[in-house]
């Protein structure tokens, strides 16, 4: 069965310098790519049921945003125009309070001139883009580092994210995990709280099961013949061969070397910060 493209996006911005951000011309230089060859857009949820039914089209593009940045509005005119819907993954705390963004690896941003972009997403704007037809799904309560977290933590980050966008959108079936990076145990957890599905942002391309799918994350870089490589069933083939894994399990331990310990310990301090508020039993255990 053929697979489809999975692209990661975060915030959409021309003037923002930062690397999570993208222009909205790049953006849509990206996307015509996919358009013009044919490809059929879904959301995450459409695509994983049409694997699982057999009926997934032979060209099929999900693109998903994560974090709920408020820039990713800018996207819905650009993908509007070419016929593509959207998952957008929104971490809960913030959408929930409207405090700006912030966790290890942006919190440099929230002074300064670029500050206005760190605000999240609205609970109304996030319904008029599911109106469009978009998908609204889980990216954590707090954005924390779920591999570091104790098992009843790691379940409360997706159980109760997952449950907060149901009782305001009526519905969460997916997840993206903070910083792309879920083990086993991540995994088995996002299947036992009841997602349909979840996704990582690894360069471990081997590794393309139901609760870790891999996506590809797209910068303004990728134009041309960069695009045509980075996208290419070829170059997909190599990275799942042998070599390729071996390959990209020996960058997934460097960046774990690199960056693992630092985003374990300031990531669960933030979450330690942020931790809700304790709901009610009937909240913890509402009915089948």
């Amino acid at each position: 069965m053929s697979q489809p493209v999975l692209l990661c996006y975060h915030a959409v911005s021309s003037s923002w310098p930062a690397s999570v951000a993208i222009s909205e011309s790049a953006l849509e230089s990206q996307l015509a790519f996919f358009r013009r060859r044919g490809y059929v857009g879904l959301t995450f949820a459409e695509a994983e049921r049409a694997r699982l039914e057999g009926t997934l089209p032979n060209r099929c593009l999900v693109v998903t945003f994560d974090d709920g940045f408020v820039s990713t509005l800018r996207a819905g005119p650009i993908l509007a125009d070419l016929g593509f819907p959207a998952t957008v993954f929104v971490v809960t705390h913030f959408t929930e309070t409207g405090e700006p963004l912030c966790w290890p690896g942006i919190e440099e941003w929230l002074a300064g001139e670029h500050a206005d972009e760190m605000v999240p997403l609205s609970w109304s704007q996030l319904g008029e883009l599911r109106d469009r037809g978009w998908e609204v799904a889980s990216h954590t309560v707090s954005h924390t580092y779920l591999p570091g977290l104790s098992d009843a933590d790691l379940r409360s980050e997706l159980r109760l994210s997952r449950m907060t966008i149901e009782e305001r959108l009526g519905a969460c079936e997916t997840v993206a995990y903070p910083y792309g990076r879920a083990d086993e145990r991540v995994a088995a957890a996002a299947a036992e709280v009841g997602y349909l599905a979840g996704c990582a942002f690894t360069p471990l391309y081997g590794i393309d099961e139901r609760y870790r799918r891999c996506r590809i994350g797209l910068t303004a870089r990728d134009r041309g013949w960069r695009l045509r490589a980075k996208v290419s069933p070829g170059t997909f083939a190599w990275r799942r061969s042998r070599v390729g894994t071996r390959v990209d399990r020996m960058r997934l331990r460097y960046r774990e070397r690199r960056y693992g310990t630092y985003f374990r310990d300031q990531s669960t301090r933030l979450a330690s910060a942020l931790e809700p508020e304790p709901r009610s039993a009937d909240a913890e255990n509402p009915p089948p």
